[in-house]
């Protein structure tokens, strides 16, 4: 007998979504679930936690499960996801704290399970400690797999989704769906509640970008009267730009032996980043030694582009004040 096709290729692939996003479900539920015994709090940023701004045919899929947790108790957490089989995709050892990405990577071989897990909020300048717990005491009760979670509520949802969209920039669809969805299911006084956590949360320069990106969010912001971008650093992530940009302004804010110090370890990073930012580095020490030497060749070969970048955002900024 020949191969049968499926009359219905839309349905089969929203099938494969669903199924796909309950096993995401799955493993992020258990992870809330040991988290919480451990005495770990913790907030589901995405997946589940937006599904009710999506249409229950829309066959939207995500792949990991994103968790958040306070920063006090970050390493209690990795503790425990160590302790259910999973493994961070980026050994982090050895670098400095403003290298640390917004958080980190977890997957677990065994079911392909992914998560997530933030230590801080993207394009927020509060202290992380005290964004926690504002927003922890924001946090609305949340079913993740029949077992019991929480979520942001309603206007902190939008705000973050907002500085999600401007962290990845431009064109990045990792980010604008969700901005998508949140500026068709949240009403102008929920998005004004959103600007009130922004600016209490240092993060007006990011929720400013971030709406910018989409001709809805713009008309949004004149709405509700949200201010022009000043940051040159929003401004540039919002724009998705080439690397290194981001460095020129990073040595820009800094001076005197600050900025010697992030110079060289830009040129000379830890281990396992050059492991990751190089994949073949991480098959032996030879090839490590390989990325080492090529890792100041690609900061050359690429810093023309991310200096015009740079510049450019400088200037866009200085024309809008």
């Amino acid at each position: 007998m020949g191969e049968m096709t499926d009359p219905n290729p839309h349905h089969s692939s929203r099938v494969r979504a669903l199924m796909w996003n309950l096993r995401i479900d799955a493993a992020t539920a258990e992870v809330v679930a040991a988290l919480r015994e451990r005495g770990v709090e913790s907030v589901v940023l995405k997946g589940p936690a937006l599904s009710d701004w999506y249409p229950p045919d829309s066959g939207r899929t995500y792949v990991d499960g994103d968790v958040w947790v306070s920063p006090s108790l970050v390493a209690a957490a990795e503790t425990v996801l160590s302790e259910l089989g999973f493994t961070p995709t980026q050994d982090e050892r050895g670098l400095p704290a403003w290298w640390e990405e917004h958080g980190s990577s977890w997957f677990r071989e065994q079911d392909h399970g992914k998560i997530d897990l933030h230590r801080r909020l993207q394009g927020a300048g509060a202290d992380p400690a005290q964004t926690w717990e504002l927003l922890w005491q924001r946090s609305e009760p949340l079913t993740v797999a029949e077992l019991p979670a929480r979520r942001l509520d309603t206007a902190a949802r939008a705000l973050y989704v907002t500085l999600h969209a401007a962290h990845h920039g431009a064109g990045d669809t990792r980010g604008w769906p969700h901005l998508v969805a949140a500026l068709a299911a949240v009403d102008d006084e929920g998005w004004g509640r959103a600007l009130e956590l922004a600016t209490t949360l240092d993060a007006l320069d990011s929720f400013s970008a971030g709406l910018r990106l989409l001709p809805a969010g713009a008309a949004l912001a004149a709405r509700i009267n949200v201010p022009a971008v000043r940051s040159v650093n929003a401004t540039l992530h919002a724009a998705a730009p080439p690397p290194v940009a981001l460095g020129f302004e990073q040595l820009a804010n800094a001076s005197g032996i600050r900025r010697v110090q992030i110079l060289l370890r830009k040129l000379v990073p830890p281990a396992g980043f050059v492991r990751h930012w190089w994949p073949p580095a991480a098959k032996n020490r030879p090839l490590l030694l390989v990325g080492y030497l090529y890792r100041p060749l690609w900061l050359l070969l690429r810093a023309p582009a991310g200096y015009r970048a740079w510049r450019g955002a400088r200037r866009e900024v200085k024309s809008s004040r």
